[in-house]
């Protein structure tokens, strides 16, 4: 398996409807997979960082969830109109501060 610097594993855990947590599926994650593979692309990126779907990140009821490793931050309500700012901190090897939802303690 290649090594990479960085890891974005974006939530893709669909529910059914009606669930109350909902689900990230449900608000547009499995677009942002397809959307941040395609800026790390564009930046030269795929080498290092690899952008991948995942399963339940427990994350669902603050919108579509994404874990940037080895970072260990969580990233909610993430948009498609994020997906440049994502792109160019994780190259850069830093977190976009205004996505935070969780970071480990003392970080």
């Amino acid at each position: 398996m290649p090594s990479r610097q960085r890891y974005l594993f974006v939530c893709t855990n669909r529910r059914e409807d009606g669930n109350p947590k909902g689900s990230c599926a449900q608000k547009g994650s499995e677009q942002l997979v397809k959307s941040l593979k395609d800026a790390l692309v564009k930046r030269g990126a795929v080498k290092a960082i690899r952008a991948c779907s995942s399963s339940c990140l427990d994350l669902c009821e603050i919108g579509a969830a994404v874990v940037q490793e080895p970072d260990h931050v969580a990233y909610g309500n993430v948009t498609l109109d994020d997906v440049d700012e994502i792109a160019d901190a994780v190259v850069a090897g830093r977190v976009v501060e205004r996505l935070v939802v969780h970071r480990p303690a003392g970080a």
